[in-house]
């Protein structure tokens, strides 16, 4: 890892408070796109962003911008290219990172974009973990007397929605501010959650710190618990992943302490802000290594996680025409005993004004910006359906440009006017529009049959449009067809799960076993289709209570949480 300093933003003589652009050069392992095909009626993925499919293994050099904000206790780095995290929160007084620090920048398979990294400070909204953890976000930087601040966001290019975060510090305090603002202005409510998760280390010594209270315990289970009960609050107690929500009527603080390390870090918020808190472990058993996939060196990490929703299975409607705004701190100590001691920073900080970063800042929503107001060509980007772009690609339609045909459907069906995206779809020859035809039939109309002829003419040289068309003749008992279907498919893994489970719907659960067993998989996180055809033949071999196996790489979470699209 190479740290070099560009020239700051603001630094003068003497300063307290300094703000500077530098990079952070990291090893990158590259995501590869899943598919290029727009993955709308997919629960598992969140149209218009892409999904990730693989990692490629060997990494490159790659410099990310950082800005860092610094006063005399603490040193701190955003990465605007990788969310807007935290990158590093460094305490100059004892010379030690606070976070975990992810030394690589390596995306695993986890929802909703299957392309998360670990460490840092995390923003998300409106749904966690972030599309844009990956991508940049907008940055700016200020300094009001003895405050200085970073702020980051955008406006969401799914629902138009926008998020801001600004992160400060003031001379004299060793409090990182974090205030965090959302607004909707588009014209309607939308689906939201929004979970701010910061990463630290998980080590034999780490203790979680929360006065005693009733907690929701999320591992194979949903069950309720007294905290700390007998050793909830130490991270090498939990022999599997587990998620801790604490019930309403929390304290303003918890946080995480390493004994072993000599340091920790609180969070202190109002809880009639933001009554959300979490702490995530992969624990210290079967599933330490998926922590440790993230990243190199044997490291695994925890979470802290603060929010204003309590669990993660809430996600309300965002009203049209409405801001909610927050504040919160992050506390850095270096004793046990002075985390009990943790109170609220008294600091008088300036209002937050002009803060929106709007959506500048990405080329995609740039060029659909230029085409909205006739500025720019048609892109060939997949369209962003948090712009009201309907009326230019009637217009680019009516100039007799026939390539905004697909573009127009797409939009129109994800605002929920599928009898009308129907309509475009049909108009247009290509067998990209044929297959979106299809998924609008079968999908938001409740057509199968119909769909059949659409889907069998879409782009069966990729594996998502033929997964899709096996799960409809699936669905529509055609076995044979679905057979000759993937007989011919190109070699993938989600063509082998539909092998596998064509497998068993021709009564063969030995081949069902071998083709999983067989098979290398991916880590995926809150995936469960290998899990439920393993023991669907194990099932109908006599066996429904054998154990699932680790190799399937698919977790044993019990079903919790709305980190789907379509919830």
């Amino acid at each position: 890892m190479k740290l070099s300093a560009a020239a700051p933003l603001r630094h003068s003589a003497g300063a307290v408070i300094r703000i500077q652009e530098t990079t952070r050069t990291l090893p990158f392992y590259r995501p590869a796109p899943l598919t290029n095909l727009p993955l709308i009626y997919h629960r598992e993925h969140l149209f218009p962003y892409a999904s990730y499919g693989a990692t490629e293994t060997t990494p490159v050099s790659r410099a990310f911008r950082m800005v860092a904000l610094e006063n005399e206790f603490l040193r701190v780095e955003v990465a605007p290219e990788l969310g807007g995290r935290v990158y590093s929160l460094f305490d100059k007084r004892i010379g030690k990172e606070i976070l975990f620090s992810n030394p690589v920048v390596k995306p695993v398979r986890i929802l909703p974009i299957w392309g998360f990294i670990s460490g840092g400070i995390e923003f998300n909204f409106p749904i966690a973990h972030s599309p844009t953890s990956i991508a940049e976000v907008g940055c700016a930087t200020g300094r009001v007397g003895d405050y200085g601040f970073v702020r980051v966001g955008e406006r969401e290019a799914r629902t138009g929605m926008e998020w801001v975060v600004e992160l400060g510090l003031v001379e004299g305090s060793p409090a990182l501010v974090q205030r965090t603002a959302f607004r909707n202005h588009t014209g309607a409510a939308h689906p939201w959650m929004s979970w701010t998760i910061a990463a630290v280390r998980s080590t034999e010594g780490t203790e979680f710190v929360h006065p005693p209270h009733r907690v929701l315990v999320h591992d194979d289970r949903v069950v309720e618990a007294d905290w700390p009960g007998e050793g909830l609050n130490w991270d090498r107690n939990a022999k599997q992943m587990t998620a801790l929500f604490w019930k309403p009527g929390s304290a303003p603080q918890f946080g995480a302490f390493h004994h072993d390390l000599g340091f920790g870090l609180m969070h202190l918020a109002d809880p009639a802000q933001l009554p959300g808190k979490k702490l995530w472990t992969y624990g210290h058993g079967r599933h330490r290594g998926w922590g440790q996939g993230t990243t190199e060196g044997g490291f695994s990490y925890c979470e802290i996680e603060s929010g204003p929703l309590l669990v993660q299975s809430e996600k309300p409607m965002f009203p049209r025409g409405t801001e909610r705004r927050y504040e919160e701190f992050w506390v850095p100590v270096h004793s046990r005993e002075a985390c009990d001691r943790a109170e609220w920073p008294k600091l008088k900080l300036p209002p937050m004004s002009d803060s929106w970063l709007g959506w500048r800042h990405s080329a995609w929503q740039t060029e659909w910006e230029k085409f909205r107001i006739g500025e720019g060509l048609l892109p060939v980007s997949t369209v962003v359906t948090g712009i009201d772009l309907e009326a230019a690609l009637h217009r680019e339609l009516e100039r007799g440009n026939t390539d905004a045909t697909q573009p127009l459907a797409l939009w129109l069906a994800f605002h929920g006017r599928p009898e009308e995206a129907l309509q475009f779809a049909l108009t247009d020859p290509s067998q990209t529009s044929a297959r979106l035809a299809g998924v609008i039939l079968w999908k938001a109309l409740g057509q199968p049959v119909r769909a059949v002829a659409h889907l069998e003419a879409g782009p069966l040289h990729d594996p998502v449009a033929v997964v899709e068309l096996d799960e409809l003749y699936a669905e529509l008992g055609l076995t044979a067809q679905r057979a000759e279907l993937l007989a011919r498919a190109p070699q993938h893994r989600l063509v082998i799960e539909r092998r596998a489970d064509l497998a068993l719907a021709g009564a063969k659960p030995a081949e069902t076993l071998r083709l999983l067993t067989e098979t290398p998989w991916p880590r995926e996180h809150q995936r469960y289709v290998r899990t439920e055809l393993w023991k669907k033949a194990k099932a109908v071999l006599g066996e429904p209570d054998a154990d699932v196996p680790d190799f399937l790489n698919e977790d044993n979470l019990a079903r919790f949480g709305a980190y789907w699209s379509d919830q």
